[in-house]
């Protein structure tokens, strides 16, 4: 396996980051602030208000005041270039689906990136009600991270320090790994001292992970582990044990066929993750 840094797969410069107003998408406000800053990227905070308008907009955390409090705090000491190519905007359109207003604002604008506060779902009611931050996702095919409402995360919401250096990515046959491996390398710009230590992770007994293609970086340690056992239940328990900030997924999204309520892998691992998961969109096979 070798690791070809596709130039196509630049770091973001367009983070969006749709909001309900609720505390599980406060979590992930955070984490798509502290990505855009740090990349110099452009933010946008995108509200459906739908046919109601709400009271909660106008006192949601702003933008500059929590920027402020974090340079309070001393963690974006340094940074101050990245900030000024930095652009931020606060929109709230009055299209009632959020699926749809997101999707219309990413047709409308260059957009690399999403990040979403998510809460987990299982069982029929994954199956009756599909999880809106997966639809946007999966319809949008971008580089998109989910944070759940429960579990780690890597942004303090306080002080805004970053903290992903331990990451965990699955390892499956049938899908190409690479462009996962290439945005957890480029998670190493978020740092002040890159220190990544990057773990892949392979279910079965039919193939061995190679280590010896994969490039030998001052910032990055790579660690290889095969594991025998439920693939799902495999994957959250090595999360766990590893403390693993965040879980990259090379993904297809390839819809799951009728009666596995469950879901495909993907689904399911987000359902139930204990930390952040940055899904990579690749084309299936």
């Amino acid at each position: 396996m070798s690791v070809i840094f596709d130039s196509s797969l630049r770091p973001p410069d367009f983070v969006l980051h749709p909001t309900d107003l609720s505390e599980a998408s406060e979590r992930a406000f955070h984490h798509a602030l502290a990505i855009a800053f740090r990349l110099g990227a452009q933010f946008t905070l995108l509200h459906a208000r739908g046919r109601r308008a709400t009271d909660n907009w106008p006192g949601f955390p702003s933008v500059r005041a929590k920027l402020a409090r974090w340079k309070a705090a001393g963690t974006l000491e340094g940074l101050a270039g990245r900030s000024r190519r930095a652009s931020i905007s606060k929109i709230e359109v009055d299209i009632r689906d959020p699926v749809a207003a997101s999707l219309q604002y990413i047709e409308r604008n260059a957009v690399d990136m999403i990040v979403l506060g998510t809460t987990g779902r299982k069982g029929l009611a994954r199956l009756v009600r599909a999880s809106r931050a997966e639809m946007l996702a999966r319809q949008s095919r971008l580089l998109t991270l989910f944070v759940p409402d429960g579990g780690r995360v890597f942004v303090n919401g306080a002080t805004g320090e970053v903290t992903l250096k331990r990451i965990l990515i699955p390892v499956d046959p049938a899908t190409d790994p690479r462009p996962a491996m290439i945005r957890a390398v480029q998670a190493a710009q978020l740092l002040e001292d890159a220190d990544l230590e990057i773990t892949l992770l392979h279910i079965g007994e039919d193939s061995e992970l190679g280590m010896t293609s994969l490039p030998d970086l001052p910032f990055c340690r790579w660690n290889a582990m095969q594991l025998v056992g439920d693939t799902v239940p495999r994957i959250l328990e090595t999360a766990e044990e590893l403390e693993a900030d965040a879980i990259y997924m090379a993904t297809s999204w390839t819809k799951a066929g009728f009666g596995r309520i469950e879901g495909g892998v993907t689904e399911r691992i987000l359902a139930d993750a204990p930390c952040p998961v940055m899904t990579v969109p690749i084309d299936p096979s």
